[in-house]
């Protein structure tokens, strides 16, 4: 309606003009009189009526473009309050998260017992450390709820900020001067405002409900930073004043005595605590281990069905192969321990008695039962100091348990060390160190003990067990992987042939030599760490590999860059194996006669490059570089190939090219240049290829490809023979022929479709040539049947009485 009346204002417009323009072309010469004035008055008019025309027009414009941007808003708003209405049907479980809170409370009060509650005269470290352990672990646990909570809490707001964010839209406040739309208007706002509100309605009281949540959360968070920063004050005076005394001495008497059974059994719930968290927090680790456990077992049991088979007499004297299980089991968990980041006292605990007692089972028969007798003594003393370390609270009985177990293994030290006659048999002599310095930090925990001076006291007495223990544990798992690596090596004998891609020959019959440093470091960190010292030399580490650092604009951190070589070493490695399994001949056992089955060949190149490729956007991923630095990258190399790398993107291109096209495969029987051999394999650069005098070619992949290849592979590996005889003249040729081909037909190497041909190629004064030609199943085979006909050629011209042709020369003399 607005647009026709618009559209009639023009038009009278343009009538008055048109009239205004002839009454001035009539009158332009004349004198003004009382018709210009008139003439006057109109002009004044039309102005005034076509501004009064524009500014309607613009009005109606304006109208029109709200009206657009008004049915846009509310579709929007009804859009996001669907959304915002599913997304609160899915809703947060606040009083599944309130009782989780309720019971990080509990666990939270009862940790405090012994630290901030029923203290005594003194703390113990064990307790502060189990307690700090627990808060942490708790500390964790809240702090994952909070992140919960507050990413819920965002997205409400975010669903609430967008709905008030289109309702406030100025296009929302243009109303139309027609009543009949403004009523219109009127009932949409209404409806989309009924529509709306119960959703609006619900957020604001979910996010209430959330923020009592996260305020409870952040006052529990807040708890346990605050307690843990006093235990952390604790441990820092207890270390300060290492040999102050801290108890009354044991002839004194006793200033704070706590029942031994309430000692016991929040001990006990402070470990089991302690432990269900941290498998809890790192059962990822968990898994890897087991898997781990799983391979090095497998291996083992496969080791030893070899060995069964070949090296009969070694497997009777062998350590390792007798108890498989047990000796993968020990393995595994003596190097793979070092997975779990700072584990807690119990947790270490567990793992080298498991690991102490199936040693003890493999090792029973083949050491003397003096050094048997010693360790199981030394064994079970630090089982007893162990349990005795997780009684966290001091008692009157405990001091006098440590008194015993300390005594007792000191008299253990110094009867291995002073029986010399003993000595030499020890195969190595070295593990009376450990011994030594067990016994003089027992020695010295005696008198700490009866002094007061409990906390250094139980550090030493078990300190001293611990780095017996382990030692004696690493250096039994160091013998029996030397003893898998040597029957390996008496198996695996052959370059080629590897397992897992490790060589063997190169490896040779003892672990390599880091392996015995990452163990050596290992015990240090296993002794080191009951120590609080240990933890101030430990962080500065942390902070150097995990806190961020900054070179200009890009911040990184050292874990993070280990990380990406880690990523992309183990992305190399995947590569290499799954080539080595692809194509290394020993783990194929068939003819290839008889061989019908799918041959991955040349696709090992791609599936290389792809795990590869993959494997750089995972490292990079895992460094935190965004893909715009991975484009910078990629142009520096783009730099760096027009300079210099030529020759060897052209291989790589040539590898691929070869990789789709397939004008070669792995295992194809080819010849270049005169020279035949079989592809072993096709590589990023350059392929390899077997000759028949048994040598590797390297050939570059941009040379393989532009030569003239010839493949017999394709052609299904068939191949057609020429043998040239030379008859004399004047021999039975149809006989010659006749024979030939029944001698032909009887040989099974010979293919009898396509069938023999025999042509006579050549005549001359002295011999008839005959042109034999036949096919062979294989190439390889052609030299053989070739080798053979000659012998059968042989035998049938001497008993049908036929001779080859010789070179004859007459000489006519004409003076004789």
């Amino acid at each position: 309606m607005k647009r026709i009346l618009s559209s009639y204002y023009f038009i009278i417009f343009l009538g008055f003009f048109f009239l205004s323009l002839i009454s001035e072309a009539r009158g332009q010469d004349s004198i003004p009189t009382k018709r210009d004035t008139v003439k006057a008055d109109f002009v004044s008019r039309m102005e005034s009526f076509f501004q009064e025309s524009s500014k309607k027009s613009l009005i109606d414009l304006e109208q029109d473009r709200a009206t657009i941007r008004q049915n846009k808003v509310f579709e929007e708003i009804k859009i996001l309050s669907r959304q915002a209405g599913a997304f609160l049907k899915k809703g947060f479980d606040t009083v599944a998260l309130k009782v989780e809170i309720d019971q990080v409370t509990k666990w939270h009060q009862l940790a405090q017992d012994g630290v901030f509650e029923n203290k005594g005269s003194s703390q113990t470290s064990r307790n502060l450390s189990t307690t700090y352990n627990i808060l942490n672990a708790l500390q964790v646990e809240v702090k994952v709820y909070k992140n919960n909570l507050d990413n819920y809490q965002s997205k409400l707001v975010n669903y609430r900020l967008q709905i008030d964010s289109l309702s406030d839209d100025k296009s929302l406040f243009v109303l139309s001067r027609d009543s009949s739309d403004l009523r219109q208007y009127l009932n949409r706002l209404m409806i989309l405002a009924k529509e709306i509100s119960p959703v609006i309605d619900k957020l604001s009281q979910n996010i209430n409900g959330i923020q009592i949540m996260q305020n409870r959360v952040n006052l529990e968070l807040l708890k346990l930073e605050t307690d843990m920063d006093e235990i952390r004050y604790y441990q820092q005076q207890i270390s300060n004043r290492n040999f102050a005394k801290e108890f009354a001495a044991l002839w004194e008497e006793s200033n704070y005595d706590r029942p031994l059974q309430e000692v016991l059994y929040f001990s006990m719930v402070k470990t089991k605590l302690l432990i269900t968290y941290y498998i809890k927090a790192h059962w990822g680790k968990m898994i890897i281990l087991l898997i781990t456990i799983g391979i090095v077992v497998s291996y083992l049991l496969a080791l030893k069905s070899e060995i069964k088979r070949e090296l009969i007499n070694e497997y009777d004297k062998s350590l390792l192969l007798n108890a498989p299980v047990f000796s993968g089991i020990a393995i595994a968990l003596g190097v793979g321990q070092f997975l779990f980041p700072s584990p807690p006292f119990v947790f270490s605990t567990i793992i080298l008695f498991i690991i102490g007692v199936l040693i003890s089972f493999i090792f029973r028969k083949y050491i003397t039962k003096y050094w048997l007798g010693i360790w199981l003594t030394i064994f079970t003393l630090y089982t007893l100091a162990a349990v005795d370390n997780l009684i966290l609270q001091a008692s009157r009985p405990e001091r006098w348990v440590m008194i015993f177990l300390s005594t007792a293994s000191a008299l253990v030290g110094l009867f291995a060390l002073l029986n010399r006659n003993q000595h030499h048999k020890l195969q190595e002599q070295w593990i009376l160190f450990p011994i030594c310095l067990m016994t003089f930090m027992e020695i010295t925990s005696i008198g700490l003990n009866l002094f007061g001076r409990l906390n250094v006291a139980k550090l030493l007495m078990v300190t001293g067990l611990i780095n017996v223990v382990v030692a004696i544990v690493f250096l039994w798992v160091i013998r029996l992987v030397n003893e898998g690596l040597t029957y390996v090596s008496m198996i695996y004998t052959k370059q080629e042939r590897r397992f897992l891609y490790i060589n063997y020959n190169r490896v040779g019959k003892r672990a390599p030599v880091f392996f015995y440093i990452t163990l050596i470091a290992g015990w240090f960190i296993l002794v080191g760490r009951n120590f609080y010292e240990f933890r101030l030399l430990a962080e500065p580490l942390n902070e150097l590999f995990f806190n961020e650092h900054q070179l200009g604009t890009y911040t990184f951190s050292v874990y993070n860059i280990l990380v990406f070589f880690l990523i992309m070493f183990g992305a190399t490695m995947l590569s290499k194996v799954v080539s080595f399994f692809a194509s290394d001949p020993q783990w194929r056992n068939h003819d290839e006669k008889k061989d019908t089955s799918f041959h991955i060949g040349s696709w090992i190149l791609l599936i290389r490059i792809s795990i590869i490729v993959l494997g750089l956007f995972l490292a990079f991923a895992a460094v935190g570089i965004p893909v715009q630095q991975i484009t910078l990258i990629i142009g520096a190399l783009g730099v760096g190939i027009g300079f210099g790398l030529q020759t060897l993107v052209n291989n790589l291109v040539s590898g691929l090219i070869i990789a789709f096209e397939k004008p070669v495969n792995v295992d194809d029987m080819i010849e270049i240049g005169g020279q035949s051999g079989k592809v072993k394999s096709i590589g990023f650069r350059s392929s390899v290829i077997s000759t028949a005098d048994g040598a590797d070619l390297i050939m570059p992949n941009g040379d393989l490809l532009n030569s003239h290849v010839i493949n017999w592979t394709l052609g299904g590996m068939k191949k057609r023979v020429h043998l040239r005889v030379e008859v004399q003249y004047g021999t039975d040729l149809e006989q010659v022929k006749t024979l030939l081909l029944d001698s032909m037909v009887l040989d099974d190497q010979i293919l009898k479709n396509p069938e023999p041909v025999i042509q006579f190629g050549e005549v001359s004064a002295q011999f008839v040539a005959l042109e034999i030609y036949f096919w062979v199943r294989t190439i390889k085979d052609s030299g053989q049947v070739k080798s053979n006909l000659i012998v059968v050629i042989n035998k049938i011209f001497q008993e049908n009485d036929i001779h080859l042709a010789v070179p004859t020369q007459d000489i006519y003399l004409k003076n004789p």
